[in-house]
């Protein structure tokens, strides 16, 4: 029975895909807002519409590639022969059947990432990488994502061995306090990638501590990263928990923004500090955790569905990797409904502080600059925007802040 259930979520989830991608692809054929005809020019416009298609057609491929390949692993009991085939007690077996999988899992994603960073990236102008960069980001990956997968069993494994409402407890605030560590210490991993070294000293820097300062904050350092080792996009965002706040700046974005423009970006960033936007949904994401742990209690308490695959009893290798490649993207989707509905009132808010601070046109400006360098869509379809988005579109964003720079008049 629980094989049947497993592959009914796989297509209903494939089919979910394939819904969303077809209201993409009609959304395209509708005319752009008003206030966003002038992002693009008509050849750029036709580059971003063949860029799109590029990485949708490359995405289906894979989300067909991964369908068939789970509708397989998880129609027959191959991960119990696996099991029963690998070296070593139970707890070395569980560690190793993960460790198997998350090297299986990095190999057939090389192909698609390979594909992407230099087939359609390069050939729209955006990748810097080489393909050292490449294969050095994909071992630190493999590395980071096994230790982290066999760390998770391990915790599994000791959550379920002698299962108790007041172990799973500690275990729940212990899988909460790591997470909040992880996001603390989140610019010390990506050093593992990039490298970031201070702004330099000038107006830019001045401008963006006093504003911080302005409301409270003490920044600990701005931070510029090399992401142009990488690619042309821009990005930037902040870090850190309480008065200690951490700015990051992408290169291409110091390079190329006026400090007008950059620094309207990050009152929209101070705004969500102020109202501790951050922090909220960060405990959102904790809602994650609180998910995974009690699925994997239901494994525990439900062998059956561990049985039904070929193992003598509950599993926990295999009950995460069940959860990771089959249940939890469903369960993730519907938990994001609310999360992002708040994360799109939580962007509106900032974007109205922005204007409140007098950055009203710089924020226009880098608003309608962001698209063209990342070559995003402009116009995505309602129902896309409300399942999957965690801001509102440009269009609804430049209204906003127009609308608010009128009453500020």
């Amino acid at each position: 029975m629980y094989k049947y259930i497993l592959l009914a979520i796989l297509v209903v989830t494939m089919i979910y895909d394939i819904i969303t991608s077809v209201l993409s692809d009609k959304q395209k054929n509708k005319p752009l807002p008003e206030n966003v005809r002038d992002v693009y020019d008509e050849a750029e416009y036709k580059r971003w519409r063949e860029y799109s298609a590029d990485h949708k057609r490359l995405a289906m491929i894979e989300g067909v590639f991964s369908f068939v390949l789970l509708a397989v692993l998880f129609a027959t009991n191959i991960f119990s022969w696996i099991y029963g085939v690998m070296p070593g007690s139970e707890f070395w077996k569980n560690i190793l059947l993960m460790a198997v999988f998350t090297l299986f899992l990095s190999f057939i994603s090389i192909p698609f990432d390979y594909k992407k960073t230099f087939g359609i990236e390069e050939k729209y102008g955006f990748n810097k990488s080489t393909k050292k960069t490449f294969i050095s980001d994909q071992i630190k990956n493999l590395i980071i994502n096994g230790i982290l997968n066999c760390l998770l069993t391990l915790v599994a494994f000791y959550i379920c061995r002698d299962l108790t409402v007041k172990g799973f407890i500690w275990w729940l605030v212990g899988a909460v306090g790591f997470m909040v560590i992880f996001s603390m210490l989140s610019t010390v991993f990506q050093k593992i990638f990039n490298k970031f070294t201070p702004l330099e000293e000038g107006e830019l820097r001045d401008t963006l501590t006093e504003m911080f300062a302005s409301e409270g904050y003490k920044l600990k350092n701005i931070y510029v990263m090399d992401a142009s080792r990488r690619t042309t996009k821009v990005n930037a965002y902040c870090s850190g928990l309480g008065k200690m706040k951490k700015i990051v700046l992408f290169d291409n974005l110091v390079n190329n923004y006026t400090p007008d423009e950059i620094t309207a970006v990050f009152a929209h960033e101070l705004a969500h500090f102020k109202h501790r936007d951050t922090l909220k949904l960060t405990a959102c994401s904790f809602i994650n955790i609180i998910v995974i742990l009690c699925s994997i209690a239901v494994f525990a308490l439900v062998p059956e569905v561990s049985v039904d695959y070929g193992f003598e009893g509950a599993n926990m290798a295999f009950a995460l990797i069940a959860l990771m490649s089959v249940i939890l993207t469903p369960i993730m989707k519907l938990i994001a409904l609310p999360v992002n509905a708040f994360s799109r009132h939580c962007e509106r808010r900032a974007d109205t502080f922005a204007v409140k601070k007098g950055y009203g046109e710089s924020m226009i400006s880098a608003l309608k600059k962001l698209p063209k360098d990342n070559l995003t869509d402009l116009n995505p379809h309602p129902f896309i925007v409300k399942i999957e988005h965690s801001h509102p579109t440009l269009s609804q964003r430049i209204a906003l802040v127009e609308e608010k720079m009128r009453e500020l008049k």
